[in-house]
């Protein structure tokens, strides 16, 4: 599966989970918006799923506390 359907597969199982829930209280509009929404997450969920980490992989974010000058 390459990446296009993998979008177009999460997109669909996100927006209908979505419009199961509330798409009773939501117009076409908010709707054609929300779609367009999800599309974007889940574009973002394929990118981060395809990044394959092993156990040992650390975070790539140093912390480094701040120390205010006296």
């Amino acid at each position: 599966m390459n990446d296009a359907d993998a979008v177009k597969e999460e997109s669909e199982a996100l927006f209908g989970l979505v419009k199961r829930r509330y798409g009773d209280r939501l117009t076409p509009d908010t709707l054609d918006g929300l779609r367009a929404a999800v599309e974007t997450v889940a574009k973002t969920v394929v990118a981060l799923r395809s990044v394959k980490l092993e156990y040992r992989d650390e975070p790539l974010v140093l912390f480094t506390p701040f120390r205010k000058d006296a």
